[in-house]
């Protein structure tokens, strides 16, 4: 019931707002053009992710490659960068505008999910198998073995990387505004509502999106799974890193470019901006940037390490319950698609059905207060975390539970005792999931006012109005508190962070 009131509810009630005027749009030629244009983007950025995420995510997981403990969490950072923090900082750096800009953009973005779904499909690689493959051909007949059971992997990251980048609205936007016009669906969507006053438009403007956006996911669903359990029979050995040989250093090489290019480079460009930039870069024009810039915006990021905080930690006990449902009640796992909806509708049509929903007289205290906020980040993110547990549920021997219910214990107690304590990794990696995501939301957070409130809401108008130090100063202060609870986790806990499903 709370994942249908917070994830669900906000969506159906939009299909209420169309008309039979709002259906003859469906088939105009300036909806198909808009179509078009963004399924280029999105196969294009897509491919981008994979050509650099596949091979990242392999050689760091499964080679010899020097500074991979360095270099993998390294490599999480685009993800956990709001995609409009590339732009402004590769638009500065290199003169490319227009859609091949923007591709580049959320493919840098994305490539992260590639590589981590290819990581966790080579780290359940038998070492039977692959010590078999190098007695029959060696190096070669290894990687020959392991390609077809890195593929599910790969195909999972790719749609969710496409799924990320046709539902962008933050990118286009900004470079559309330093650079040639062109517009996406999620543009023509916020046009609809924002200019236009056209609720019922919007929606039917978004619904080839929706349909399109999980034409990628629903598959993505089964491949999960078949990477999940088709490499790990019940006496699983885990493989030893493969030896590159003369192929070492290129590797390393590699790598080295992926994680100066995607997150050195971004970082470096906030830094030098945050300092001076052209008019002439020292520290302590630096150190009085950044004090300045946070002694500005402290009541704006308080409010979103609070509200992100409570909404994350609200996310993970619901999320466990229905995870757990989803596996171990029979036919529960037919939900499953279900969970993936909130995932699949625009940012920009999720807040306008937020709005839609909550926006009445009898909720007026709700809606003009914070709690708008805690329902919008809920209702955008309590699918990753039931994702991710979900998962590890799956790999959870269901005879634990039985045990203790034949010893007396209650359903809660069993989520509590049985269930929960093995799920560490995964509760933890749901929590920084959400916590995250609703740290860099902004497409909603645009249209929400109660969200007007939040960080990324401020960096964004700064970065239209304000000083490039100052946009830059921000930019930097949202990323530290963006990588912190991985940071805190990775020093301090001997487990590793599961944030995949």
């Amino acid at each position: 019931m709370a994942f249908a009131l917070l994830c669900l509810a906000p969506i159906f009630v939009m299909l209420t707002r169309v008309g039979a005027a709002d259906l003859e749009s469906l088939g105009s030629e300036r909806t198909l053009a808009l179509l078009g244009r963004t399924l280029k983007l999105g196969l294009h950025s897509t491919i981008i992710a994979v050509l650099i995420g596949a091979p990242f995510g392999f050689l760091l997981a499964r080679t010899d490659v020097p500074g991979a403990s360095l270099m993998r969490p390294l490599g999480i950072v685009p993800l956990v960068l709001p995609p409009l923090f590339l732009a402004i900082t590769w638009t500065a750096m290199v003169e490319l505008r227009g859609p091949y800009a923007t591709a580049i953009v959320l493919g840098v973005n994305t490539f992260p999910l590639v590589a981590l779904f290819t990581a966790k499909a080579a780290a359940r690689i038998d070492a039977r198998r692959e010590e078999a493959a190098l007695l029959v051909g060696g190096l070669r007949s290894v990687l020959r073995m392991e390609l077809p059971l890195l593929l599910p992997g790969v195909l999972t990251g790719a749609a969710l990387s496409f799924a990320f980048t046709v539902n962008d609205w933050s990118v286009p936007d900004y470079i559309s505004s330093v650079g040639p016009k062109f517009n996406v669906y999620a543009d023509e969507i916020f046009a609809n509502w924002q200019l236009e006053a056209a609720t019922g438009k919007a929606v039917v403007t978004a619904l080839p999106l929706v349909l399109v956006t999980l034409a990628a996911l629903l598959p993505a669903l089964g491949l999960r799974r078949r990477g999940a359990l088709a490499t790990l029979d019940g006496d699983f050995r885990r493989p030893a890193k493969l030896q590159l040989g003369v192929w070492r250093w290129p590797a390393f090489a590699f790598c080295l470019a992926i994680v100066l290019f995607t997150v050195a480079g971004p970082v470096a460009r906030l830094a030098y901006e945050a300092g001076g930039g052209s008019r002439g870069f020292t520290v302590g024009a630096f150190k009085e940037s950044m004090a300045t810039t946070l002694e500005f915006e402290r009541e704006f990021l308080a409010n979103s390490l609070i509200w992100s905080a409570v909404a994350a930690s609200i996310a993970v006990p619901l999320a466990l319950i229905i995870a757990h449902a989803i596996e171990r009640i029979r036919g529960a796992r037919l939900l499953e698609p279900i969970v993936l909806l909130p995932i699949a509708v625009p940012a920009i049509l999720f807040g306008i059905g937020t709005i839609n929903l909550w926006n009445h007289d009898l909720t007026a205290q709700l809606y003009d207060g914070n709690g708008m906020i805690l329902l919008l980040y809920l209702g955008r993110f309590l699918a990753f975390p039931v994702l991710v547990l979900s998962g590890a549920v799956a790999a959870l021997d269901p005879r634990l539970e039985e045990a203790a219910e034949l010893a007396g214990a209650g359903p809660l107690r069993r989520l509590r005792a049985i269930v929960a304590p093995p799920l560490r990794p995964s509760m933890v990696g749901g929590w920084v999931l959400v916590f995250v995501f609703a740290m860099r939301e902004l497409d909603a957070a645009v249209l929400v006012p109660a969200a007007n409130h939040t960080v990324i809401f401020k960096a964004y108008n700064r970065i239209h109005f304000a000083r490039d130090d100052s946009v830059a100063a921000l930019c930097l202060l949202i990323l530290f508190f963006l990588v912190l609870p991985g940071l805190l986790w990775s020093l301090f806990a001997r487990e590793k962070l599961e944030v995949l499903p």
